[in-house]
């Protein structure tokens, strides 16, 4: 059993705790030194930055699966105390976001859906060059292919 994606801890939480917290820090302090009352975009700005930030992290960050583990000929996925086994012939398609978005993401498409979905989006290990494809999705998409060709 190998573990293929990387920790989620700081995309899923302690960013957005840095990003909520630095919000609701300006957003009281202007309440409380009286500034939001002469100057009310001191609110509007702060408000508008976390309905951006809350949706931009629901759709990059908080899909992620925790941890995803290599088992041979199936994939299992884990969240939240939940887990999916996936059996690499039941996979419909591995989509992989490089440069696009922040953490790298690859999602695995599968064909029926279970208890975390029938997308499940991970991060691969970090990686100090990101500048070329994953070796991971290389990988894992001949393995699908070879898994369909044998029966």
């Amino acid at each position: 059993m190998k573990k293929i994606s990387g920790s989620t801890f700081y995309f899923k939480k302690v960013l957005p705790g840095i990003w909520f917290g630095f919000l609701s820090f300006f957003f009281v302090s202007s309440l409380l030194s009286g500034a939001a009352e002469k100057t009310p975009m001191l609110i509007v700005v702060p408000t508008i930055m976390a309905v951006f930030g809350y949706f931009l992290f629901k759709m990059l960050m908080w899909d992620l699966v925790d941890e995803v583990y290599d088992l041979g000929n199936e994939l299992l996925f884990r969240n939240n105390g939940r887990e999916q086994r996936v059996n690499l012939r039941d996979i419909v398609n591995i989509g992989y976001s490089q440069m696009s978005s922040s953490p790298e993401r690859i999602v695995v498409t599968v064909r029926n859906e279970g208890p975390l979905g029938k997308e499940l989006a991970f991060n691969p290990p970090t990686r100090l060059f990101t500048f070329s494809k994953n070796p991971l999705v290389q990988e894992l998409i001949e393995r699908v292919d070879r898994a369909r060709n044998t029966k």
